[in-house]
């Protein structure tokens, strides 16, 4: 497999931090391009994150945090809702399904899982195993 949309992102991320000009929104923008994608240089995401399918139609928007081990499947949305101030906050070792959203301020906890097209709006406990629309409860991971 090549490049993956992280690739681009990372090597984005980086020549922004050495203060490059203009070549890491070109490299960014190379990588929304092939994967039809996009993940904000403002994003803070941990090096151990994965994104399924090489990150084909994920949406990461700025100041979402994004912590170790999670994965994030293909065309999952994770962005602010409008007009509300904050972005989502997603814990480690969290799964999250193809198609889900999260959307708004919120905290995934660490090992959360989060079904296939949910759509997640409140704030997730540690080991929650969720779906649906509007994304609720189905039981609670032991630790």
């Amino acid at each position: 497999m090549g490049p993956t949309a992280l690739t681009f992102y990372r090597a984005a991320k980086r020549l922004k931090t050495w203060h490059v000009p203009v070549l890491p929104d070109v490299v960014a923008a190379v990588g929304t391009r092939m994967h039809q994608c996009h993940v904000d240089l403002a994003a803070e995401l941990h090096a151990s994150v994965e994104l399924g399918y090489g990150g084909m139609g994920v949406v990461v928007a700025p100041g979402v945090e994004i912590g170790e081990g999670s994965f994030l499947s293909q065309n999952v949305s994770v962005e602010p809702k409008p007009g509300v101030v904050g972005a989502p906050r997603i814990g480690r070792n969290v799964y999250v399904g193809v198609g889900a959203q999260i959307l708004g301020p919120v905290t995934v906890g660490d090992g959360a899982v989060i079904g296939a097209n949910a759509v997640v709006t409140a704030d997730v406990e540690p080991g929650a195993v969720i779906a649906g629309i509007p994304a609720r409860e189905l039981k609670r991971k032991s630790r």
